[in-house]
């Protein structure tokens, strides 16, 4: 089975993440913050690292980051948080993660990634190692199969799978940014405006390009569950 490498400053987290995983078959190595999974990684090659984002001493993604620029990153990440945002997913993405888990983490949702996560790389391994034998002249592009990663954040109604073309992806994001601030804003489409700096006579019309039609909230039943409470901007401290 596959070596992992849970990083994260709660023990009770990385004790429990530790044992599921264990449990499941997994090799675990557990490093309590920056420092001892810089260890880690230069002693050891892993499978996959489960780091967290928020730790006291070097947060997850200046981590990763430091990592990807000095050729240490052999395996797939997968961050994790409390406090996710889109912003720190897209971030998280931008430096080498593959997936992303909002904390608190579900057995099932931990397993299911973990599992679908290890089956994308070697997949994307397999089309680097056909990529490389049958070109004759090396480009340094990524094979054209490659395996990006999906972000799913439920409770917006968002799916971010950047193995769509753009104009996908960068639709599911309107949609989700209309129909969650259109929320509270208490449906008001003044509001919305106001908010999104979009005059209303081309509000309407991006926001039915984007499949988001008003009259859908006022049906019962129509209105999703509760939204969660607007959480300040994920900042990572600068190295």
């Amino acid at each position: 089975m596959a070596d992992i490498l849970v990083v994260d400053d709660e023990v009770g987290i990385r004790n429990v993440l530790a044992e599921i995983l264990m449990d499941s078959g997994y090799t675990i190595t557990t490093a309590a913050n920056a420092e001892e999974a810089r260890r880690c990684i230069r002693e050891r090659k892993y499978s996959l690292i489960l780091l967290d984002i928020w730790m006291p001493d070097t947060d997850g993604i200046t981590l990763l980051r430091e990592w990807r620029a000095h050729n240490l990153l052999t395996c797939p990440v997968i961050m994790m948080s409390g406090h996710g945002t889109i912003d720190s997913a897209m971030q998280a993405v931008r430096y080498g993660a593959m997936d992303f888990l909002e904390k608190p983490i579900s057995l099932k949702n931990l397993l299911t990634t973990v599992d679908r996560v290890l089956e994308q790389w070697q997949r994307l391994e397999y089309q680097k190692s056909l990529t490389r034998s049958n070109r004759d002249d090396d480009d340094g592009l990524p094979a054209s199969g490659a395996i990006l990663p999906v972000f799913q954040l439920p409770e917006y109604n968002l799916k971010l799978d950047f193995n769509l073309p753009f104009r996908d992806v960068m639709h599911a994001v309107e949609r989700a940014y209309f129909e969650t601030t259109l929320q509270y804003q208490n449906l008001s489409m003044a509001r919305l405006a106001r908010h999104s700096g979009i005059e209303r006579t081309h509000l309407y019309r991006k926001m039915k390009a984007a499949g988001v039609e008003l009259d859908d909230f006022r049906i019962p039943g129509r209105l999703p569950s509760p939204l969660p409470a607007i959480r300040a901007p994920f900042k990572p401290k600068r190295p």
